[in-house]
């Protein structure tokens, strides 16, 4: 049955932490809501924020905090980027020569700092592309770059979006629902994707032991 509250302490009381999503639920993409820091001060709960920023969390931190959220008000920011960039540093990802494309120029060559990657705008030397945004100025140049791509097996793409999704042409189709891997037919050889919880890497870093109630 749907509830209809007033504000966020009429069911804070049956959570342990409350995870909030950034761009449409704290701010606008520039300014922060009416109203939004007086709810979220009311509640005593440990909070957290989940981005499909393609940056890194430190860069969406410092963002809120300058809008005017208090420095220390959430536990955790949890971005996409942040997750890519773990990945790669942990060695789950394997990709090390990257073609990006970004929203806005030099995005690319402060999120790779730190790894041991390089970054290239010739698709057909790049082991993955990095979408991390389309460019505000010209929405073809995607279009152009990944349509240059050499469809070659082992060739994958990397999107930083609503989820963290990967996807890679491989010679085999490879349908495994119970994980949510998925395969779509291209040219020769299969697309196979899938999307990662990137919200499970916000509950890593609220809780490390034992459930949490979000």
């Amino acid at each position: 049955m749907t509830k209809v509250i007033e504000n966020l302490s009429d069911i804070s009381d049956r959570f342990d932490a409350i995870v909030l999503y950034q761009w449409g639920v704290l701010h606008d993409g520039t300014t922060l809501y009416p109203g939004a820091i007086t709810a979220l001060c009311g509640v005593n709960k440990r909070l957290a924020v989940l981005s499909n920023s393609g940056k890194r969390a430190g860069p969406n931190a410092s963002r809120i905090t300058g809008m005017g959220f208090p420095e220390r008000m959430f536990e955790c920011v949890m971005t996409l980027g942040e997750a890519l960039w773990q990945g790669i540093a942990t060695g789950r990802v394997a990709h090390r020569i990257l073609c990006p494309i970004t929203r806005g120029p030099g995005d690319a060559e402060t999120w790779v700092k730190g790894l041991d990657v390089v970054l290239t705008p010739d698709v057909a030397a790049a082991d993955a592309v990095l979408l991390m945004g389309l460019p505000d100025r010209d929405a073809d140049a995607a279009e152009q770059i990944l349509a240059a791509a050499p469809l070659r097996l082992g060739m994958a793409v990397t999107s930083l979006g609503t989820t963290l999704a990967i996807k890679l042409l491989g010679p085999d189709r490879i349908d495994a629902p119970e994980i949510g891997l998925y395969s779509h037919r291209l040219g020769e050889g299969w697309l196979v994707g899938g999307t990662s919880n990137t919200g499970g890497a916000c509950y890593c870093k609220l809780s490390i032991q034992g459930n949490l109630r979000l």
